[in-house]
């Protein structure tokens, strides 16, 4: 959702041109035709090149579901969606976490996973309450570094995510996402593996060293999806999974610094 930014941007604004779209099937957005991250990247490359037009680089940068959706695009390198470098927040592949789900805490903490791909899972979360549902769900996975979770909430952020899960096509959405993760998303990323097709742009993999690092070795992990430059950081401090809004200082500086790395 784009509102995750909202810290971040003022802070990258003067830096670089931004585009902050709504993903598909989220927020205010409306349903792709198909949720498949092959097909809700090619959406959100359609409208920037609208906006910026087809010859402008690209340096993606993407949290949770907008990072897998960053994950395939780069994996795809098509020449026409111009993609020169890539920033990956608090992720791993697909495939890796799916495998992860053999470790029973990792099965706990990541249950919304297969939940959410089942066909009930709408009704339930509607009968539910989908307010009561993401309230619950943002506790569950905040971090314990207090000035994070108080900057996590600013702007009546969780109010707002609140509200937006409250309209079932938000709720439908979201399932569809996850459906596609746990079907034709991690097929893929099997038919990847078998072929070698890998990350090859500069790719910075920036993750949550008390979320995402408690449970992976990331920059192992990474380092197999991989042939060409990769820089990993583990956000120390117990900040959480949601690292735009929990600590976007330290997020812009790193992604600032990339920017210049990469010099696209």
């Amino acid at each position: 959702m784009s509102n995750r930014w909202r810290h971040v941007v003022p802070q990258l604004k003067d830096k670089i041109s931004l585009f902050i779209p709504e993903l598909p099937g989220y927020g205010f957005s409306s349903l792709p035709p198909k949720s498949d991250k092959r097909t809700v990247g090619g959406l959100l490359i359609e409208a920037m090149q609208d906006a910026f037009g087809k010859e402008r680089p690209v340096i993606y940068c993407g949290h949770d579901r907008g990072a897998r959706i960053g994950h395939r695009l780069v994996v795809d390198n098509k020449p026409e969606h111009n993609i020169k470098a890539a920033v990956l927040m608090d992720i791993v592949p697909t495939l890796e976490q799916f495998k992860a789900f053999a470790n029973p805490k990792a099965s706990m903490a990541y249950y919304h996973w297969p939940f959410l791909a089942t066909d009930i899972a709408p009704a339930m979360i509607e009968a539910m309450g989908g307010r009561y549902w993401t309230e619950a769900n943002l506790a569950r996975v905040k971090g314990g570094n207090e000035e994070g979770v108080a900057s996590f909430k600013k702007d009546e952020a969780w109010d707002h995510y609140c509200h937006q899960f409250s309209n079932p096509e938000c709720i439908s959405g979201s399932c569809a996402d996850y459906e596609a993760g746990a079907t034709v998303d991690v097929e893929e990323q099997e038919a990847d593996q078998k072929a070698g097709r890998k990350l090859n742009i500069p790719t910075f993999v920036i993750y949550s060293a008390s979320n995402l690092g408690r449970m992976h070795d990331v920059p192992t992990i990474w380092e197999k999806w991989n042939d060409g430059e990769l820089k990993t950081f583990g956000v120390p401090d117990g900040y959480g999974h949601f690292l735009p809004e929990e600590c976007p200082d330290i997020i812009a500086k790193h992604v600032v610094e990339w920017i210049d790395h990469v010099k696209v």
